[in-house]
Parts: structure tokens; sequence; C-alpha cells
């Protein structure tokens, strides 16, 4: 009987594939949903015994789970990213079979849809529809799910609308299944190796951003702006198994960074959701999983994503390593690697972001510290950092870290790519705010082991622990957020330190990375999240049949043996060890030669200052110049620049020559200018020397000729610029071709590359006093327009306005009467000549936003891009190439953002705003209050822009009247700038934002 029964419902569900397409439909418990509403659906089904796929696809407007014979396949926060799942394994073949769903409405319409499509050997499909037959109810008890609940006396769901009709659109159709295969069609995933897709986090369980390896293969996972999860990743190779996720009971949140070490849960608390920032410890003394209260370890003073971010063991388990960024406040240390004399270092000076970015952050800018598992003897331990956001150990316990780019310096020649530094004991990276970063080659502070290019570096994980072929192993991974790419980094040792080649191993747009761990099963687990983005955890697994027998570290080299004795000296400093690190000074390899530095430095200066006078090497005059100007032994100068000059210009290499300026010009910034007879001597070394044939060399005298005002350097810079040839374009050039939306707009800004040299010619020259002579403020000034036609990032211009202001700054009177207008860079009036919007507008919500996006083929996307000029979108944000400064770029948005993040956004701005882009509250004395951004403070005044319009337009404040500043609370940016738009111009201001 139970036979037969099975063959005639084999039969009736192959008549079902005659049923039109209409049978698929929108269904819910009424017309009439309520706010916050919870549906129970379920659909009884015999499965055929011929089958050879099936796969279930589904939505819901606006949360839904779902359940296959009691097995969760799933929950689902986005009803335009059809859910999709292969559920072969969980059907019971000449059974009863039940899908189950449990859904809720978030406000506004509300409708659930689902299609089971089974194919069998013969190669007919059977499906089984959403529709009216399914069961429904707004209670259910234990076990509803499940084949053997009767639900008999439920009540029969309601159709909504058949599938296809507004406002959702016919979104199920043909849908792929998130398995590996289809995965490895989607993203670009390295050879050998396999991506799962394991849990889609719900919008109530927040944005993932941090991860770490706990107990027992499970894992611990922070929300950016909430609560922390334990996570059990469904076990390898059992598609049948599910995530668990459970929230943590625990008094703390808005954690950037998450360590399980020795039996404690290491949190930095970053956002403010009501802990301090800071370092804490929650203890499980008895190992019942159930943390006790938080232990503040060390109040930190900076929050946001330039605050305290991640926690990093030591290999030998003694230390813990801590990371900030740049908008950190550096807390009060026990012991100090780096010389704490650090100053700005600037020769000439430096000219703050135009549009107010970091102008008031200083050194030592971001830094990374450790500290005993216990809390306590913390150290610095190196400095100069943007926004790197994670750091990882490789195989050989070397450290190393992730670095952010300033994408609005793009197209100056300060601009610095993301990049992987080494942070060895004491090291500076040179990070300095606005045009005052260090350039690469100073060896007062450390290069980058490679350079990435643009992007979002968020988190690091080194590969020890994973069952990977060897190389892999050895790599450290780099996870960038906004090219969604995570990258191998395979380290070679070079001297002391190390050099480095990238592999992308994942990459595809809608993978926002955000941070990685190694499992204890040995598969890389990685996060995608944050700025409430659509978050996602995945697994990254190696399928092919190379060796994954754990890898042992390396037989480290002598240099990077000895490199480590000065590393120990830069923390306990050894008198009898002078000797090897006056050595050392000299050795061929730059990293030894910065760590022996490091180390002279924390020496009693009067140990080895006469050192000098008897001193023939460069290296050693080089560094140990620098080392007493670094420690400001001002009444070292006359024997630091005499051994200097004693050097053979013509006999120095490159890079000596370069540090030799650098050293001599480290005087001039840490003891005040020279002596009339110190310029002399100087000018006689170095100026006819200018111009050399090597652009790092010409720049670097430009820059110390141009402070010394010397004779004739305005003619001869200038004939340089008139012979200069094209910037070459950066060697990162290739990774615009891997992003349709950020990357276009990257190709675009390429094919209009500023003349990076120049600029810096220009930059040095602004500051040589007038008069010049005949013809040169013009031919300066014509090249100051020419280059505003260039394209940059968002300061560019800014930058140049900068040049031309300080130039007339330097100017005689009669000149600046002359010149006062040349060379303007006028800002585009985005209010002129706006394309007109038909309307009628409406108040549009979230959700019919989202709604409207599902369907944007053959929009126009021209006229999508007038409304976006309509609505004022070009006044504040960079699309393309073009747009103001005020908010964050939007390019690539489609990559980065689901659409409900991006309708929030434009509907209401003020529910997340960026710390980066949040204007100032000032306070006066006189009671009033001003909301603006502050771009400067220079002579006793605060530098403003409080049209977000026009963050160009600027007026002044004296600092005198100021009462009080803080974070302005409120958006800058306008909310509701759509409600003018019809369907159809909002459907093409979409379309074209998306695809931007």
């Amino acid at each position: 009987m139970i036979r037969f029964f099975s063959k005639l419902s084999a039969v009736l569900l192959i008549a079902c594939q005659t049923l039109p397409a209409e049978g698929l439909s929108w269904i819910w418990s009424s017309n009439q949903p309520g706010n916050d509403e919870q549906v129970y659906f379920r659909r009884d089904f015999e499965v055929p015994e011929n089958l050879t796929k099936a796969a279930v696809s589904s939505s819901c407007d606006n949360i839904h789970r779902l359940w296959v014979n009691g097995q969760l396949l799933g929950e689902y926060t986005e009803w335009q990213q059809v859910a999709v799942s292969d559920v072969m394994k969980h059907l019971k073949p000449g059974q009863r079979n039940v899908i189950a769903a449990e859904a809720r409405n978030q406000g506004g319409s509300a409708a659930f849809a689902l299609q089971l499509n089974m194919t069998l050997n013969d190669g007919r499909n059977v499906r089984i529809n959403s529709d009216t037959t399914w069961s429904m109810a707004k209670e259910a008890p234990q076990g509803w799910e499940t084949a053997d609940f009767d639900s008999k006396s439920w009540a029969k769901a309601t159709l909504i609308a058949p599938m296809g009709h507004a406002p959702w659109g016919d979104i199920i159709d043909q849908q792929v299944p998130l398995t590996p295969q289809s995965l490895a069609e989607k993203f670009k995933i390295a050879p050998g190796f396999q991506l799962e897709s394991l849990y889609q986090i719900p919008s109530d369980q927040g944005s993932w951003v941090a991860i770490t390896l706990a107990e027992n293969g499970n894992f611990i996972c922070a929300d950016q702006y909430g609560k922390l999860y334990y996570v059990k990743p469904p076990a390898y190779g059992n598609p049948n198994e599910s995530a668990q996720v459970k929230a943590i009971d625990a008094p703390i949140g808005g954690a950037h960074g998450l360590l399980w070490f020795q039996g404690s849960l290491y949190v930095t608390v970053n956002e403010d959701v009501g802990n301090n920032a800071g370092v804490y410890r929650l203890p499980d003394e008895n190992k019942d999983g159930v943390f006790e209260a938080p232990i503040l370890l060390k109040e930190i003073q900076g929050r946001g994503e330039h605050g305290p971010h991640a926690l990093v063991p030591s290999p030998d388990g003694k230390w813990i390593y801590f990371i900030a960024g740049n908008h950190t406040d550096l807390p009060s240390m026990d012991a100090n690697m780096p010389a704490t004399t650090w100053q700005e270092d600037q020769l000439l000076p430096r000219q703050p972001d135009p549009n107010g970015h970091a102008r008031e952050r200083m050194a030592p800018g971001g830094y990374i510290t450790r500290f005993t598992p216990d809390g306590k003897n913390w150290q610095l331990v190196s400095i100069g950092y943007r926004n790197a956001y994670d750091i990882g150990f490789n195989l050989e316990g070397e450290l190393f870290a992730y670095d952010a780019d300033m994408e609005w310096d793009f197209g100056t020649p300060w601009y610095r790519p993301t990049r992987i530094n080494h942070a060895v004991a004491g090291s500076e990276m040179g990070w300095r705010n606005g045009s005052g970063k260090w350039p690469t080659y100073y060896e007062d502070s450390m290069p980058a082991v490679v350079d990435i290019g643009p992007g979002c570096p968020t988190g690091v994980v080194a590969g020890k622990g994973a069952k990977f072929p060897e190389k892999y192993q050895r790599a450290i991974y780099a996870l960038d957020w906004t090219f969604a790419t995570l990258y191998a980094i395979h380290l070679q040792p070079k001297g002391a330190g190390y050099t480095a080649t990238t592999e992308e191993m994942v990459a595809g747009a809608g993978l926002p990375l955000s941070d990685a761990a190694i499992g204890a099963d040995g598969h890389m687990y990685f996060l995608t999240g944050g700025r409430r983005t659509k978050s996602t955890m995945w697994r990254l697994s190696y399928i092919g049949k190379e060796s994954t027998a754990a890898a042992t570290p390396l037989l480290l080299s002598a240099e990077i043996q000895q490199r480590r004795v000065l590393d120990e000296l830069i923390l306990s400093p050894d008198p009898a060890a002078l000797p090897k690190i006056w050595e050392l000074l000299g050795a061929t390899d730059r990293t030894m030669r910065f760590s022996a530095r490091a180390a002279l430095e924390k020496l009693s200066v009067t140990a080895w200052q006469d050192k000098l006078s008897s001193e023939n090497d460069p290296w050693r005059i080089i560094h140990a110049s620098m080392a007493l100007a670094r420690i400001n032994a001002k009444d070292q100068r006359p024997n630091s620049l005499a051994a200097l000059d004693r050097l053979d210009w013509t006999k120095l290499s490159s890079d000596q020559q370069i540090n030799w300026l650098r050293s001599a010009g480290l005087w001039a910034i840490r003891a005040g200018a020279f002596s009339p007879i110190e310029r002399e001597k100087i000018l006689t070394k170095i100026d006819a020397k200018f111009p050399a044939t090597n652009d790092d060399i010409n720049s670097e005298l430009c820059r110390l000729l141009s402070f010394l005002q010397a004779p004739g350097i305005v003619a001869r810079t200038l004939a340089l610029m008139d012979q200069a040839a094209p910037s070459p374009l950066p060697n990162w050039a290739e990774l615009a071709k891997r992003n349709e939306g950020y990357g276009s707009a990257l190709k675009r800004l390429l094919e209009k590359f500023p003349p990076l040299q120049n600029t810096f010619y220009a930059y040095c020259l602004r500051e040589v006093k007038g008069p010049w002579q005949a013809g040169e403020r013009e031919r300066f000034f014509t090249w100051l327009g020419e280059a505003a036609k260039r394209s940059g990032g968002n300061s560019y211009v800014g930058y140049l306005n900068a040049i031309r202001s300080d130039t007339l700054g330097n100017a005689t009177e009669d000149e600046r009467k002359r010149f006062g207008q040349e060379g303007t860079m006028k800002a585009t009036d985005y209010f002129a000549n706006l394309p007109e919007i038909k309307g009628p507008g409406r108040n549009w919500t979230a959700d019919e936003v989202e709604k409207l996006a599902t369907d944007l083929k053959g929009r126009n996307i021209e006229n999508g891009k007038k409304m976006a000029q309509a609505c004022l979108c070009a006044a504040c944000h960079v699309m393309g190439t073009e747009g103001g400064a005020a908010g964050p770029q939007l390019n690539a948005l489609a990559g980065r953002f689901s659409v409900r993040d991006l309708a929030e956004a434009i509907i209401d701005p003020g529910k997340v705003v960026s710390d980066q882009y949040a204007f100032e509250q000032i306070e006066k004395n006189d009671g009033t209050t001003i909301v603006a951004k502050i771009v400067n403070e220079k002579d006793g005044k605060l530098i403003i822009a409080s049209n977000p319009f026009d963050m160009q337009q600027h007026s002044e404040i004296p600092r005198a009247d100021v009462k009080s500043i803080a974070p302005s609370k409120a958006s800058p940016m306008p909310p509701a700038l759509i409600n003018r738009l019809n369907e159809d111009e909002l459907k093409d201001l979409l379309a074209y934002l998306l695809g931007n």
C-alpha cells in the first residue's frame, strides 16, 4: 500500500510540471500584514524515487528561516537576494517530506515565496510552489518543522500576488544554489581551493567584523555595533548540517578585536555601545562557557574606524599584541621600543588635508603595543601607521601589519598604497597627516615589504595550522574590504627583513571582507560585513592533491638572528653591545641599519657621540647623525654636520645621497635653522649637484635647497618641470581591472594621471620667497592651472589650491597684486544647470526602494547620472572621477552594500555616520554653536568648512572664542533627497549608482 501510494504521488507530482508559471505565488497570513508579524508555513509532499537533483529557492519580505524535514537550511534577511540551497540530501524518496518556513515582517508589505525544483532521472522537472495549498499559523509548537507534525488544524495561506507582480517582481527564476561549484563560478578562487557559504548573518545579529577560534573548534564572532556570538560551524563535508549560533550573555559589545587565549576572551571595545573604549579580559574560571564580568585592562582614548582594533598572541604565548589606528591616543606605557622623542620631522611646512581629515592627529599615528596575558607590562613596539586593522606572525615568529592608504591623496606624490609592513622592534613606518607622509626611502623609517594598491585593509591571519600546502602555511593572509579580495602574502627572507609577493585567494564583488581565522580543522573561516552591510560566514578549504603536512619554521638566516639580538637591545639596552651596534650601522642591509640605529638611540649619548669624529663609513655617519638629531642632542649638531661634510658626495650611492640629505634636514628640523656658515657649507656641498639624474635625489635636493632659499633654485626646478616626462603609472594599475565599480573610476583617474614629480617640485617651490625672476611666476601658475585639469582623489585640487596659497604667501606684495588670481582652481558649482526632475515624487521608504531595485535591466543610465546630479549626490560624493568630498565615494556600491543599506543611507543618512565624515559641533564662548568640519588650525584660528556642498568654502573662528569641540552626531547629508523623484527616475538613479 505504501509502495502504491508512493507511485501515485510521483504521478501527481509529475503532473505539476504542466501548471502555468502563475502557480508560484507570494503568500502570507492575510492581505493586511502587521508590523513585526511572525508567520509559520508548511507544505507536506511526497518525493519520487527516481530523483537526481533537488534545489529550493525562497524569498521573504523581510526575514525567513527555512527547514526541510527538520533540517535548518539557514536564515535569510535580504528578500531581493533569493536564498538557494541544494536539498538533495535532505529529501527522503518514497516517504512523507515537509518544507517549513518561519517568516517575519519588519513593517510595510509582507510576503513569502518558495519553489522546490526536483529533477528526475529521465530529465523531467517536478516543482512544489508556494500557493494557497500551504498551511499557515501564527503560533507553532515545538517540532512544527518536522514531517511527523500534524498541521491539519492550521489555516490555509492567503495569496498576496502571483510571482512577477509588483512590488517584488519575478525574482525566483532558475536560481543557482550556493554550492562550492556555483561559488567557484561567481568568485575568483585560487586553484585547488574550495569556498563555502556557511551562515548568512540575520540583520538582528548585526554585521560581523571580528572572529577568534575558541574551545572545541567553535568560534566567537563580534557584531561591529552589538553583541558577541558563539558559532559552531557545520562540519566539513556534511552539507546536512547548519551553523549553530548563540548570543553570548556578557555586558560587552561593539568589538573590533577578539582573542580567545589561555582560557579567557580578550576584547577590544571600539564602538560606543555601553563600554568605555579599551582592551578587556573576560575570564571563564570554571570553564562552564559563561564569562565572568569584563575586566578593563587598558582604557583607550579613541573610537571608530581609525580607533583600537585587533589582538594577536605571540608565538611563545608570553605576550598579546594589540594594534590601533591613527585616531587612537597612545596610552601610558611601561616600556617603549621606539625612542619616545618622535616628532613630525617636516623640513618644509606640511599641508594638512584640505578636507580636514586627521588634521589634528600627529605622531606617533597608529601603533602596535604588547602586554602580558594578565594585562600588565604594556610595551610600545612599533609606530607610524595610518590605520592597520590587524597583524599576524609568520611561522618564524616575525610580525607583519597590513596598513591603509589615504584614497583622497590619490594623484599626489605623498599617496601611499595599502601595504604590508614588517613590524620589527622599535620600528617607525612614517605616517604623518596631510602631505607630511615620509617618503619610503627615508631610512629613519621602515619600507613596505610589498605595496598592494588602493583598498581598505581589514583582517590579517597567519597560515599556521592550516591544512594547506606548505607555501600557504608559510603565508600570511590580508583581507581587503573595498576590493573584496583575500590575499596570500608569500614572504621571502631578504637580509634582516623580508620581501613578498601577493596572490589572490578569493576575490569578487559582494565580499566586503572583515576578518579571518584558521579553524581547529585546518580550514580558513572568514567573515564579510562591517558598516552594517550584509554579513556572511565563509569557509575556504584546500581540496587539491598536494601534501598538507604541517610545515615547520625555517632556519633563521644569520642576518635575522643578528637583528633579533638588536631587537632585545632596543628593549633592554646594554652598553657592552655598543661595538657591535656601531658596526651594524654600516650593514649592507637596510633593516639591519634601522635596527642598529634604533638600538643606538637607547644608549647613553655620551658613550658614542665622539665616535663620529673618527668614522669614515658613509652609512655609519648618516645613521649616527640621524640618531643624534632624533634624540635631540642639539649640542652635537656641529660634529654631525662636520662628519656629513667629510663624505665625498660623488662616492655615495643614490640611497646614501638621499639619506645624507635627510640627515642634514633633520638637524634643521630638530635644532633650528642653520647658521649662515652652516648654510653656506651645505650649499657648497650640494647646490651644484641639482639637478641630478635620479628623481628621488632631485626631490630631496629640491626640498633642502628650497628650505635653504638657494639662489637659482626656481629657475632650475622650472626647467626640470618643463622637461619632465609623464609620470609612470603605478605598478598596481592592473588592480583597476578587478572591480567594475571602483576599478572603472580608478581607470579613469589613471587616464588623466597627474604629474607626480612636478607636483612635488611645486610643493617645494611654494616656500621659496619672492621676488622671483621675470617670467617664473607666470610659468609656475600656468603649470598649476594645467595640473588642475588632471584627475586625483578628493583632496587633489585642494592641495593644489593650498600650494597656490602658500606660494602667494611667500611672494612680494607686488607679486601678490599681479598674480593673486593666477592658478586659482575654482570649485565646481554643483547647483549650476541642475537637470530637471519631472516627478511627481513621494516619501519613499527603504522597502519600496529595495523592491524597485529588483528589476533594473534596460534602465537609462545617462538619466540616472542626471538624477544623481539633480539630487545633489555629486556635490558631496565622488562618482567615477567627479564629485565633492563631504561624503564617502560611491564607486563599487554594489560590491560593498546591499540595496537596503543604500536605501537606508539615502533616506536616513543619520542612522550611520562614519567618523571619517562627521562634522564637529563647535560651541563658542558666547553660547552659540556651529556645526562644521575643521580643516586646519593656523595662526590662532580654526579654519572651517560648514557647507557640505562646497568643502572648499572656508571661514575662520578665533581659537580663543571656542569653548568646546565635540563630534556632531548629525549627518551633514540632508535626509530623503530622493523624495522628488518618480518611480522611473528613481530606478534610473539606482541603476546608475549600483552600476557605478
